[in-house]
Formats: C-alpha cells, sequence, structure tokens
C-alpha cells in the first residue's frame, strides 16, 4: 500500500492519541441499541476498540498486517453473538470506524486536509475488510450458537418426551430453553409425514403462540392452556359444522374439545390434555400414534381412533380376538359381509336403528335384521354397549390385517 507523506504525518500523530480517540469512539458506540453496560463492560469495549483503531491505523501506515485485523474481527463478531449484541447494531458501530479515523487524522492535519484526498480510497477499503470480516465471524458463530441450541433442544426433547422423567429441574430447563409455559394443561399435535412441510405455520394461524419443534424429523406444536385461538369462529369441525361456540373456550385455552376443534382440518394427530410437563412424554406419543391416521383435510383424534390405538398397543392379543370373533363370519358371502359391517358401524354410531335406516335407505327392520345376523355369527350383539366396544376393537384389527397392519 502506497502511503502519502501526509497519511505517515497524521497516522503517527493519531497512534499518539489512540487512547483518547478510542475514548471518544466509545462514547458514541455506547449510545447504540444492544451496546448498553449491562450487556458489555466498559473494559471490554474499550479493548476492543483500542485494539481494532490501532491495527487499521497500523495497517494505513504500510505494515502488513491484513491477516492479523482479520483474525481479530472474526473474533470480535463471534464474541458479540455470545454478548448478544444485534448484528444491525454491530455493524453501525463497525462502519462508524471511517468516520472517525477519517476525523482523526483531518483533526491532526490542520490546513493538510486536502492532502487527504487521495488516501479515502485506502482508508475506506481497510474498513470495508474489517467490516466484513466483523460480519463473516459473527455469521459463523451465530450458526455455532443455532447448532448448540438444536442439540440442547434435542437433548431436552428427547428427555422429557422420551424418557418420561418426573425432574422438576429437567421441567425448569426444558420450559426455558424450548419457550414452553411451566405450567399446564398442554396439548400436542404432530404433523402426518406428508402434512410436515407446513405444518408450523398452518398451526400458527390458529395458535398464534403454540410453540413448534421438531424431534427427529418429526414436525410437532405444544399448545398450552394460555394459548389463543386466532380465527376459529365460523370454521368448521368435524362435522362441517360452524364451531363458533367453541371458539371463546379455545381463547381460554380451558378446552380440550376446542383444541381438537381449531386443528379438525389440518392432516395431524391431536393428544388429550397434560395436566403437567412430566405426562407430556405420554401425549407426545398419542398424538405421534394418531397422526398415522390423519388424512387430508381432517384430523385425528383418540374420541375417532380409540380402536386402532388399542389394536396397535395389543398387538397379538387384538389379532386373536378379531381372529375368534369373526371366524364364522369370515364363511359369509364377502358382499353379505359388507352389508353386515356397514349397517353395524352406521348404528353404533347413532345407538338407533332409525338413524342407520335413513343413512342407509332402507327399512328399519332390515337394519335390525342385519344386526341381528351379526350378533349370532360373530357372538358379539352390536346392541349392547359392552359389545359394541369390542366390535369396534374387532373390526379395526380386521382392517388392519388386510392392509398388513398389526
Amino acid at each position: 500500500m502506497t502511503v502519502s507523506p501526509a497519511l505517515r504525518r497524521g497516522i503517527r500523530s493519531c497512534l499518539a492519541d489512540l487512547d483518547e480517540i478510542t475514548t471518544l469512539y466509545v462514547s458514541q458506540v455506547r449510545t447504540l441499541t444492544g451496546y448498553v453496560e449491562s450487556v458489555i463492560a466498559e473494559r471490554d469495549v474499550h479493548s476492543t476498540a483500542f485494539t481494532t483503531l490501532g491495527l487499521m491505523f497500523r495497517q494505513l501506515g504500510g505494515e502488513r498486517l491484513e491477516d492479523e485485523l482479520r483474525a481479530h474481527s472474526r473474533a470480535i463478531g463471534r464474541k458479540r453473538v455470545r454478548q448478544g449484541v444485534p448484528l444491525e447494531s454491530l455493524l453501525r458501530a463497525v462502519r462508524m470506524d471511517f468516520r472517525f479515523i477519517w476525523q482523526a487524522l483531518n483533526d491532526r492535519l490542520p490546513g493538510e486536509a486536502d492532502r487527504l484526498s487521495d488516501d479515502v480510497v485506502a482508508i475506506w477499503e481497510v474498513v470495508e475488510a474489517h467490516t466484513t470480516s466483523v460480519q463473516s465471524g459473527y455469521m459463523l458463530e451465530l450458526g455455532q450458537v443455532k447448532a448448540e441450541l438444536e442439540q440442547e433442544q434435542a437433548f431436552l426433547l428427547r428427555r422429557l418426551l422420551r424418557g418420561g422423567v418426573d425432574d422438576s429441574q429437567l421441567h425448569v430447563q426444558a420450559a426455558e430453553a424450548l419457550e414452553i409455559p411451566l405450567t399446564g394443561p398442554y396439548w400436542v399435535a404432530v404433523a402426518h409425514q406428508d402434512a410436515a412441510a407446513g405444518f408450523a405455520a398452518d398451526v400458527q394461524d390458529v395458535f398464534p403462540t403454540a410453540v413448534c419443534l421438531r424431534l427427529d424429523g418429526v414436525e410437532f406444536a405444544v399448545i398450552a392452556g394460555t394459548s389463543g385461538v386466532s380465527g376459529v369462529a365460523g370454521s368448521s369441525g368435524p362435522s362441517g359444522s360452524s364451531s363458533s361456540s367453541s371458539s371463546s373456550s379455545g381463547r381460554s385455552g380451558s378446552s380440550g374439545v376446542s383444541v381438537q376443534l381449531a386443528l379438525a382440518d389440518l392432516q395431524v394427530g391431536v393428544s388429550q390434555s397434560a395436566a403437567t410437563l412430566s405426562s407430556l412424554s405420554e401425549m407426545w406419543q398419542l398424538a405421534s400414534e394418531l397422526a398415522e391416521f390423519a388424512v387430508p383435510g381432517r384430523a385425528a383424534v383418540l374420541a375417532q381412533h380409540w380402536p386402532s390405538l388399542v389394536v396397535r398397543r395389543l398387538g397379538p392379543v387384538a389379532s386373536s380376538l378379531a381372529a375368534d370373533a369373526l371366524r364364522d363370519f369370515a364363511l359369509l358371502p364377502s358382499s353379505e359381509r359388507d352389508l353386515l359391517v356397514e349397517a353395524v358401524e352406521v348404528y353404533m354410531a347413532s345407538g338407533s336403528a332409525s338413524k342407520a335406516a335413513g343413512v342407509l335407505f332402507c327399512h328399519r327392520n332390515t337394519i335390525m335384521n342385519r344386526l341381528a345376523k351379526f350378533a349370532s355369527v360373530a357372538g358379539l350383539d352390536p346392541t349392547v354397549p359392552d359389545d359394541a366396544a369390542t366390535i369396534k376393537v374387532v373390526l379395526a384389527a380386521a382392517r388392519g390385517a388386510e392392509v398388513g397392519r398389526p
């Protein structure tokens, strides 16, 4: 770098007065957002500025300090990330360097300022290289901090959701790190794998304060009792009817039904409520299992899919129950089996033979005859509540066997 005689004299004078220049610089930096003394100590700001300005003056004076200044600048960026200084504030502070260097040189060369005009580009290049390195270091450290945060979140999530650990200290740490309220109730919504892409935005459209998280590729949200429902009034519930009456209770977060109605149009699994963080793991597991049964435009909830969950959790026991109950039923022609199952399921949905007849466009006696035939073949009477619950499990197990599910 070619240095003019005027610039060389000005630099020598600035280096002699470096502490004074630094003090003035620091007083200006302190006015920037993020540079209050409670965040960064006075000694830190002054020491950093003293070293930075010294390196830049010496480089402008002809010393080969590019590598040293670059390393120092990147270290500043990394350090300020850890101190919580916003990038915008940091860059504003760094870009002040040009003004201070230029002003300091002019102040120390009275009557010779015009002789520095040819040095403006050199001064600007040094400051810009410094700025670029600071920003580079900041972004590198920001990525590291983000990775550390994600690692911490994953660790806490695994302990909280998979370990079933009843540890009050863990709950405090998890609540703080994951930004989850320390007190419940909580609901968990887990995205079906085909609906993961827009899951967070979709959930937060309804629950703006829902905490959306990710664990091992699974997208899910924790909805706390204090989470407000946005835009639920007039939305359609599972049956397509308006759910405006449930909107107000959803806003208070006190109704699990409202949470489920608010998410009814999303392809997600929605849990029951968890009273405490220690029971959140069970609700996360429940919502994860339910998510597999969700279809586009319709969430899966326990009230509708409990038979399938029972089948899954009972495993071979459920398969054996179905095989025993349907052994003789399987001997009937497939068309007759379909009619009997249809009648049984429509009847159990309401408990009324007349309503079932209306849905299936047949006579009430036809429904009663089909229910009786099913009872005689399967040994389970759909009109008896205890038997009806068993039938739901049996039919779910039979369907699971047809599609290769346990």
